[in-house]
């Protein structure tokens, strides 16, 4: 029986060994009818992951070295091809909009792998990338020259600690350049959205929420980390910007400085060109 197991176990073994022959052999003739292109690429890619594995076996002894076939190659092709193809179709969506950008999808997919690059690698990112890190993890905020001379100017005169950075700011120079509109033909809902964006952006807020509540009426939330006192300054700040000479509405601002909260009612009399 024992003699019967073996040559049935030597049979089972050399059954595998034949398969495994057959479907090299396969492979191979598969190979010859390709175009010579995609064999030089084939070779290329060979001698690669072969000259991988051999640096492998160097750096540990007990690695066991794989064999890199022309089967290994379809193997981890299909595979690619497959991760590729099962990718969510908003995201094919997206490569197919900027494939003529960039000449094809395969340059598409190495500027998104850069830019992740840059995105996880601090000291690879570029100027914007690293505003925005310094925003969210350490908290920073953007501040104008204008504002940052008068706070510091506050120090030496506290009495008028709040007064001069209310009145003299760059926020109309900031309302004028993301709008890119002169002030004087700006509606009010143009002007808080601006808020809304830009103060968000620089981190003096982490949301600023505006409800239409008629149609010359709107209500602001902005929420903070910071304190009441914090509040107060914006309050402050606000009131006198919205209503500002410059700006092309009368307005009516009412307020309430909460410990991480403002809240805003700016409500529109009439246009100041109407008289």
């Amino acid at each position: 029986m024992r003699s019967n197991m073996s040559k049935n176990s030597s049979k089972g073994t050399n059954n595998e060994s034949h398969d495994d022959n057959d479907e090299e052999g396969e492979t191979s003739k598969l190979f010859a009818e390709v175009k010579k292109s995609t064999k030089e690429i084939i070779d290329k890619i060979k001698k690669e992951l072969t000259a991988e594995e051999e640096k492998k076996g160097k750096l540990d002894d007990n690695y066991e070295k794989e064999k890199i076939t022309i089967s290994t190659i379809i193997e981890n092709a299909i595979d690619v091809y497959n991760s590729y193809h099962s990718l969510p179709p908003e995201i094919f969506a997206i490569l197919e909009k900027y494939e003529p950008d960039y000449g094809s999808k395969m340059k598409e997919i190495e500027e998104a792998i850069r830019l992740l690059d840059q995105k996880k690698n601090i000291a690879k990112s570029d100027d914007m990338d690293l505003w925005i890190k310094a925003r969210e993890e350490m908290k920073m905020m953007l501040i104008g020259k204008t504002t940052f001379n008068q706070l510091i100017a506050a120090a030496e005169e506290p009495k008028d600690s709040l007064h001069k950075p209310h009145k003299k700011n760059v926020a109309l120079d900031l309302i004028l350049w993301y709008t890119g509109k002169p002030i004087k033909t700006l509606s009010l809902e143009e002007i808080l959205r601006t808020i809304q964006k830009i103060w968000v952006v620089a981190n003096y807020f982490h949301m600023i929420d505006i409800k239409k509540e008629s149609e010359d009426q709107y209500h602001l939330i902005l929420k903070h980390r910071q304190n009441k006192r914090y509040s107060n300054y914006w309050l402050g700040y606000f009131t006198e910007l919205l209503q500002a000479e410059d700006i092309p509405i009368k307005c009516v601002v009412e307020g309430e400085a909460f410990d991480e909260t403002l809240s805003l009612t700016v409500k529109k009399l009439h246009d100041k060109s109407v008289k």
